[in-house]
């Protein structure tokens, strides 16, 4: 039987540890290029399996490259909380 044709009964987990930040940004990365994290690891286990070789040619333009890296620079900014109404004021009427 054809490991493609196996039901999913068949199949077994595959885990790794994997640094969180280094995570959510290839995560991004494999969203964006309309893929799950499942199906990429899929695709790379038969392409190692078929080529004996370990291929690594997943891939964004440079501009969402761009877009992700500026998502996760917004990340770092620091946020400051307006709670009371004086608050608000001041921070739009600050001349800095």
């Amino acid at each position: 039987m054809s490991t493609m044709l196996k039901s999913k009964k068949s199949q077994s987990r595959v885990q790794a540890n994997v640094d969180p930040e280094i995570k959510d940004m290839a995560e991004k990365v494999i969203k964006e290029v309309g893929l799950t994290p499942t199906a990429v690891i899929n695709g790379l286990y038969r392409k190692i399996a078929s080529t004996g070789s370990i291929p690594l040619d997943f891939s964004l333009t440079s501009e969402q490259m761009a877009d992700l890296e500026l998502q996760n620079a917004l990340k770092k900014l620091p946020v400051k909380k307006l709670r009371t109404k004086k608050e608000l004021e001041e921070f739009f009427n600050d001349e800095d």
